[in-house]
């Protein structure tokens, strides 16, 4: 037993290794510069060993951006879980999952946005489009499961919960994807104030007022008020 866990554990060290080169790769020249010759050179496996655990660079990047969307699906779970327990604060939460989610791993998580460009897609296997879609359907599954529950208790105005997540989602997206642009063309970033004014603004489109309004008549407040309390913002 301990011989067959041992070579457990060096299968993954390796698979591991070959992840971190092609995500490295990605990051310093681009998706159509990574191959498998510079993957197994970078992270000092042969071309032998490195086939031996994936068959080319599309798979072990779609293993990269698997284990990442389980992080964030993770996340969205725990919250729904406890949703409960967070009314208040549930579109501040939510938020914060895609948050951490980015800063865990930034370039996995930009990895995922561009396999889903439609020519990307075209080009993958059927096999692992279907494993790209199961994985994206679990976290938009999770996602809408909270936002279909905040419309339904009345925390975030009545509309089409699948909409209003997408909205929320793609917002982070947009903000994400200008900020890192930024980034790359001028050294300048303003992703921590951007994200802030985008929660601000769309706390005050997506909270139910009105619901708020009447959970705190009793004491007086005023709509400027409701309006700086909710979602913790």
């Amino acid at each position: 037993m301990e011989v067959i866990e041992r070579k457990r554990q060096e299968r993954e060290i390796r698979r591991e290794l070959a992840i971190d080169a092609a995500m490295g790769i990605y990051e310093e020249e681009g998706y159509h510069s990574i191959t498998m010759e510079k993957i197994a050179e970078r992270s000092k496996l042969s071309r032998a060993a490195l086939y031996l655990y994936f068959r080319n660079k599309e798979e072990i990047l779609i293993s990269a951006i698997v284990a990442h969307a389980d992080y964030l699906a993770g996340s969205l779970k725990e919250l729904y879980n406890n949703r409960e327990n967070t009314k208040g604060d549930l579109l501040e939460k939510l938020w914060t999952c895609f948050q951490e989610s980015y800063e865990k791993d930034p370039v996995t998580f930009t990895a995922w946005e561009y396999f889903h460009q439609s020519d990307v897609v075209d080009s993958l296997s059927p096999e692992l489009r279907d494993i790209l879609h199961r994985s994206a359907s679990k976290v938009v599954g999770l996602q809408l499961k909270i936002v279909e529950y905040a419309v339904r208790e009345r925390m975030f105005i009545e509309c089409d919960p699948r909409v209003l997540s997408e909205v929320v989602w793609s917002t982070f997206l947009g903000i994400v994807y200008v900020e890192r642009s930024k980034i790359m063309l001028s050294h300048k970033s303003h992703m921590i104030s951007t994200q802030d004014i985008a929660k601000r603004m769309l706390a005050r489109g997506v909270a139910n007022l009105s619901r708020q309004r009447e959970g705190n008549t009793a004491g007086g407040m005023c709509d400027d008020e409701v309006g700086a309390q909710q979602n913790g913002l």
